[in-house]
């Protein structure tokens, strides 16, 4: 049997990602705040997986410390919004692990197709457990 490309294997981990990330803090309900604008929406179509440092870099494509839940509107249309994504993020964590967060967005990251199953496995069993939860 043939193993699945490296590509296909990023795209499958960021569709688990991005959901885990637009759900995780989700109601009962499914309703989630776009964490740039606040509205309400639901996760599920509604929201995207917005990213503090702009690229689909691997160095910052699946870190969940600077990705949040954002409707379409900030995440496309005002380009991540991110003057209140950043400014969030700072009063959250601090200027010291924001400056750590763009030093380390800059490094080059190779996934191997060992860190991309291990990823997989990771949020499909987180995944799991917010399903088992509500």
């Amino acid at each position: 049997m043939k193993k699945p490309t490296l590509s296909s294997l990023k795209k499958k981990l960021w569709k688990l990602f991005s959901e885990y990330v637009r759900r995780k803090d989700a109601d009962e309900g499914g309703t989630e705040r776009c964490f740039t604008c606040g509205r309400l929406y639901h996760w599920r179509g509604e929201l995207q997986c917005g990213h503090a440092i702009g690229g689909r870099h691997n160095a910052v494509l699946f870190d969940p410390d600077i990705c949040r839940p954002q409707c379409r509107s900030c995440n496309i249309f005002l380009r991540g919004n991110y003057q209140v994504f950043i400014t969030r993020l700072i009063k959250e964590n601090g200027l010291e692990w924001w400056e750590k967060k763009l030093e380390d967005s800059k490094k080059v990251v190779k996934y191997t197709r060992s860190d991309l199953e291990e990823l997989i496995e990771l949020y499909k069993a987180k995944l799991e457990k917010l399903d088992a939860k509500g």
